[in-house]
């Protein structure tokens, strides 16, 4: 079971990491460059072409 302090300190960081992207957002901060990412981010999903006959 989670005690309050354990609560707080993950709705703390929880509220943290929400406000920075909703900046980022709004366009008033810039992204930050993470080395341990790719710089292109990989889609989710392919696009499949159809086949016809």
């Amino acid at each position: 079971m989670l005690t309050n302090e354990m609560k707080r300190q993950v709705f703390l960081k929880f509220r943290t990491e929400n406000y920075r992207a909703s900046l980022r957002l709004e366009g008033l901060v810039e992204r930050t460059i993470d080395l341990n990412r790719p710089a292109v981010e990989p889609t989710a999903t392919t696009l499949k072409t159809k086949h016809v006959r």
